[in-house]
């Protein structure tokens, strides 16, 4: 004889089914780590800090002044 359970699925006490069981269980313990892994690595992504170094600083400094001299050349008269 056949047990349903509360969502419908057929429930066997048998070893069989306690293999299944412990089968689905695995394999929910699996997805359950993945999906901590995953948001571990987005909150990750999000709180870390960008570095960046003094050259990188003056090599913007540099762009940011050859672009305002080339838009100031372009509106003098």
């Amino acid at each position: 004889e056949v047990e349903l359970s509360s969502d419908g699925s057929a429930v066997n006490t048998g070893p069989k089914g306690v293999i299944n069981d412990w089968r689905r269980y695995k394999q929910l313990e699996t997805e359950q780590r993945q999906e901590q892994r995953r948001e571990m690595e987005r909150l990750i992504k999000k709180l870390s800090m960008t570095c960046r170094s003094h050259l990188d600083e003056e090599t913007d400094k540099q762009k940011q002044k050859e672009l305002q001299e080339k838009i100031n050349g372009k509106v003098a008269w």
